[in-house]
């Protein structure tokens, strides 16, 4: 009778443990799909959208800058893209410390295929015949990435060991929270930051460098860039703050920014808000706002990143120093020094580096 009693109470952390599961990617349909707006039960980085139509988009997020930020690393893997064809590709973006830009989309046509696997949390990867893989701890702690593609003669490894929880945009992380930030864009944070250990050869060149890492992952029912005039968005380390910022702006004028603010790896500001109250604005001279054509970038030297929740206020600012080109001609990305903390305790503040961008526009602003 003991051992009757006992054995479901032994047996219990297993039925709630996340199973293991695999995935061969993308799954094209004709028909309506499902897409996973909610965390569930399952892996946090696991494919939302393992069935695909043409509409669809999906896609992991991997990127590192160098400590003196001069250096960068952006590996983006697509099971489904939302720029060309609708086939797996993958996007490799390397800045050398010289200021030099490698910078391919692979893609790899109707019989292209990547390989998914989870277990707890994390997730690993593959996509080509090996171009990039990807190997995530169950608890998100690290990931080990690698790259051979042969063809360009690149080749070698990033290493991110997470100095951060996983969060989502616009709401309190559990199974049936919203990864929504809008109807069309879902996103979850897997690494907010992270130590990055990078090591690639580019031809004869080598770029090896350590510094802040990145992971998070988007997906959704249809192209965003449908629906967004335009976005910002960054990470940095600045001290013991480690930042997210972000602020979109569709084409009917809606505006929704956000900003994630650890301390230490632990959480102090998460908010997602319709107001100023928090506000990423470019300056420089000449520069629009809103962006007026696509690429309108020239001008800008840098972002300031205001915050002000339950009290408190926050003031961080991002100086470029290198400019880099984005996907498919719709963004421009930047990597460069970061400075900042809490307002009211300045003597506190401090810098680092990070990386951030501007997506758009893509269409007519309706003000």
């Amino acid at each position: 009778m003991y051992l009757l009693t006992i054995l479901p109470l032994l047996s219990l952390p297993l039925t709630l443990a996340k199973p293991p599961a695999n995935y061969l990617l993308p799954s094209l349909t004709n028909t309506s799909v499902q897409v996973d707006t909610k965390p569930g039960c399952s892996a946090l980085d696991r494919p939302y959208i393992p069935s695909q139509n043409s509409t669809t988009y999906e896609w992991w997020y991997f990127d590192a800058v160098s400590s003196d930020g001069l250096s960068s690393v952006v590996l983006i893997p697509f099971s489904g893209p939302i720029v060309g064809r609708h086939y797996p590709q993958f996007l490799l973006q390397i800045v050398t410390p010289e200021g030099e830009i490698f910078h391919t989309i692979t893609e790899y046509g109707p019989n292209g295929r990547m390989y998914v696997s989870t277990k707890g949390d994390g997730s690993s990867g593959i996509i080509g015949e090996g171009d990039f893989t990807w190997i995530g701890e169950p608890d998100l702690g690290r990931y080990d990435l690698k790259v051979d593609l042969k063809e360009h003669n690149v080749s070698g490894s990033v290493t991110l060991i997470s100095a951060s929880k996983p969060f989502l945009l616009c709401d309190t992380l559990g199974p049936e929270a919203s990864t929504q930030s809008f109807w069309f864009l879902d996103w979850i944070n897997l690494i907010g930051d992270a130590v990055a250990i990078v090591d690639l050869k580019v031809g004869d060149q080598r770029v090896a460098f350590t510094g802040n890492g990145y992971h998070d992952k988007n997906w959704g029912p249809v192209h965003f860039n449908q629906h967004i005039h335009h976005w910002y968005w960054g990470h940095a380390r600045a001290s013991l703050f480690s930042v997210v910022w972000y602020k979109m702006v569709t084409n009917a004028n809606e505006t929704k920014s956000g900003a994630w603010i650890a301390k230490d790896g632990e959480e102090v500001i998460s908010a997602c808000v319709e107001d100023t109250s928090v506000d990423i604005v470019p300056f420089g001279n000449n520069v629009t706002i809103p962006p007026n054509r696509a690429n309108d970038t020239d001008d800008i030297d840098g972002f300031t990143i205001s915050v002000q929740q339950g009290g408190e206020e926050y003031m961080f600012r991002f100086e470029e120093k290198v400019w880099t080109p984005g996907y498919g001609g719709t963004y421009a990305r930047w990597i460069g020094n970061f400075t900042g903390g809490k307002v009211g305790e300045e003597e506190g503040w401090g810098s680092g580096v990070g990386v951030t961008e501007q997506m758009g526009p893509f269409g007519g602003l309706v003000l």
